[in-house]
């Protein structure tokens, strides 16, 4: 259908399906791929990022043709195109910007203070690849100090060892007194996301995410 041959409803609609498709694949994007798991139940920032995704994929563009489309503008294609162009600008800042900022990893450095959450952007490129060759990406610090370094980016890919390793029950032991991380033969950890823990059976595998329990 030619440019000519439209209403401002139709041209509307049909960036609207178009914007549609795209933000159906980048929310599969961020649910299964950078927030797999249990990354997408400790952290919810996903749920802004999809927000954001939307506002700009499913609502900025197409409102912008919906408001200047006319078929008699002899600026026509070029209002399109310069809408087209703001909206894909756009959303590859937006996606680039939740890219760095999703979550690769939880890891506890100090058991009495519960997982840290490890974004794309805090560590280094040979941290980040050690990480990803482990699911779920759970791990304790085994570097130097008891809180870890100030800077996450000085972690070594080395110091971070999957819960299930034999060695995560001596860090538990070393660093905290069992009664505050073991109960009923678990584990319990506390995570980012406030009033939920994460438990572990006692070789280290994740059990799953709880309410924490008030006293």
């Amino acid at each position: 259908m030619h440019l000519a041959g439209m209403n401002r409803y139709q041209a509307f609609g049909i960036h609207f399906g178009i914007s549609l498709m795209i933000f159906i694949g980048l929310v599969a994007m961020v649910l299964f791929v950078w927030y797999p798991g249990v990354l997408r139940e400790v952290d919810s920032s996903w749920q802004q990022a999809l927000i954001m995704i939307a506002g700009v994929d499913l609502v900025l563009g197409p409102l912008l043709t919906l408001i200047v489309f006319n078929p008699v503008k002899k600026s026509l294609k070029m209002d399109l195109s310069v809408i087209a162009v703001a909206q894909i600008a756009a959303l590859v800042a937006g996606t680039y910007t939740v890219h760095q900022a999703r979550p690769v990893a939880l890891y506890v450095s100090f058991p009495a203070a519960g997982f840290e959450t490890l974004t794309a952007s805090q560590v280094t490129t040979a941290t980040l690849q050690h990480i990803q060759t482990f699911s779920p990406p759970v791990f304790y610090y085994s570097g130097p100090g008891t809180f870890g370094p100030q800077n996450t980016r000085d972690i070594k890919p080395n110091q971070l060892k999957p819960t299930l390793d034999p060695g995560f029950t001596a860090f538990l032991s070393n660093n905290t007194p069992e009664h505050i991380y073991k109960k009923d033969e678990r584990y319990v950890l506390d995570i980012p996301d406030p009033g939920r823990v994460l438990t572990f059976d006692l070789k280290g595998r994740i059990l799953g995410i709880q309410e924490k329990l008030q006293h």
